[in-house]
This record gives structure tokens, sequence and C-alpha cells, in this order.
């Protein structure tokens, strides 16, 4: 299953933090605090990924990151941040 760009947005501002997501003349840029990145169009779920793969790596402490790294560690390893 893959990621969908704009729950993963969605369950971020939930979380307290404020990504941005930006679709322009066939790209979609996106952005946590400083980080930020480009995709193509096709590429939503990279985007999604990215997104998801930042906010976990840059904010160990918000609640999205810790509800991953539960996750994680109730299933016995670590999550990959790509979508099936």
């Amino acid at each position: 299953m893959r990621r969908d760009l704009f729950v993963t947005k969605a369950m971020l501002q939930e979380a307290g933090l404020t990504p941005d997501v930006r679709l322009t003349r066939g790209s979609i840029e996106v952005r946590l605090g400083e980080n930020h990145a480009i995709f193509t169009s096709s590429e939503a779920d990279k985007a999604a990924d990215w997104l998801a793969r930042c906010a976990v790596i840059n904010y160990p402490e918000s609640a999205f990151a810790q509800l991953w790294l539960m996750l994680a560690s109730v299933s016995g390893g670590a999550i990959p941040f790509g979508s099936r």
C-alpha cells in the first residue's frame, strides 16, 4: 500500500508539526521545518515517505515519531519508510 501524501501531511499536522506541500508545474515540493525536497508529480508516494522519514529523524519528540517508534518496537524491528 502506498502512503498518501495528504493523509501524511494531516497526520503530521495533528502531531503538532507544520509540513508544507506545494504542487507546481509537474512537481511536488515538500517542506518540514528547514528541510525540503522536490519530487515529480508522479512521485507523491515518495514525497509522503520523505515527510514521514523527515519527521521521525528530525523531530523524534513529536507524537508522530513516538508512534512510529512504538510500532517499530512492538513489531520487533524497524518499520520501512518506503511505500508498498
